[in-house]
Formats: C-alpha cells, structure tokens, sequence
C-alpha cells in the first residue's frame, strides 16, 4: 500500500509514519505543504493521502479537489484540529474521512488496516477478469 502524508507538523508526520511502519507499511513518503503534495501524486499512485487543512502556503483545503481529481482511487483523510462540523461541505465531499487532531494511534492503526483491506478487494475484483489460457 502506498501511503502520503502531508502535513506542515513534523511531529504529525513522524507519528503517522511510525504507526505505519509499525503495521508493515514500507511505501510511504512525507511532505509539508500542499504543493508538494501534488508534485508527489504526479509521481506516484497513492492508495492513501492524509492530508491537514491548515499548512502554510497551498492549504489542504485548496488542494483536496486536485488531488482528488488527480488520484480518484486514492482514499482521501483530511487531518484537521476543527471539528468536522465546522469544515465547509464542499471540502468534506471530497474527502472519504475527517479525523480531528490529535489522532491516536489506534484511530490510525484501523484507518489503515481499512484502507489496505479496500486495497487487497480492489485487486481481487481486478483479478476477476484474468483467466489463464491454461483454464479456458
């Protein structure tokens, strides 16, 4: 599963990365604002994208539809310190999750055994149309 994370804090990126790699996940890569973040999905397919709202310069609130866009199999989980509530609904559509800062280890620990059970049906369903010769 490949996994971006992005948001301004180090402290946020170093805790999601550690509860990653902590559960196998290898394919993971940081960045701290917005316009990385979309460099990095020009690059690279994620399966997951967190993502802060509020960062310096290009906000995760003026990115998420882009990304979406640009990576709409990826599953989208905005980070924010507002409750969700107070994060407007054309931002919350685009996104498959909110989770409110601080984020436990636990909460991320099921968000990605969710995401990468997402994963493994998504390629079970794509498997079902191959057929080895052998079999027809």
């Amino acid at each position: 599963m490949k996994i971006l994370i992005c948001d301004d804090e180090k402290m946020v990126c170093d805790f999601f990365s550690q509860v990653a790699t902590s559960q196998g996940y290898e394919d993971i890569d940081i960045v701290h604002s917005g316009e990385d973040a979309l460099t990095q999905v020009i690059r690279k397919n994620y399966d997951l994208i967190t993502l802060d709202i509020q960062m310096p310069g290009v906000s995760g609130l003026e990115i998420i539809s882009m990304l979406r866009s640009m990576c709409p199999h990826a599953l989208i989980a905005l980070i924010s310190g507002y409750i969700p509530d107070e994060i407007p609904e054309e931002i919350t559509s685009c996104a498959d999750i909110v989770l409110s800062k601080p984020v436990g280890f636990g909460a991320f620990g099921q968000l990605l055994a969710g995401v990468a059970q997402i994963c493994q049906t998504m390629e079970q369903i794509r498997n079902l149309g191959i057929i080895p010769a052998a079999v027809r």
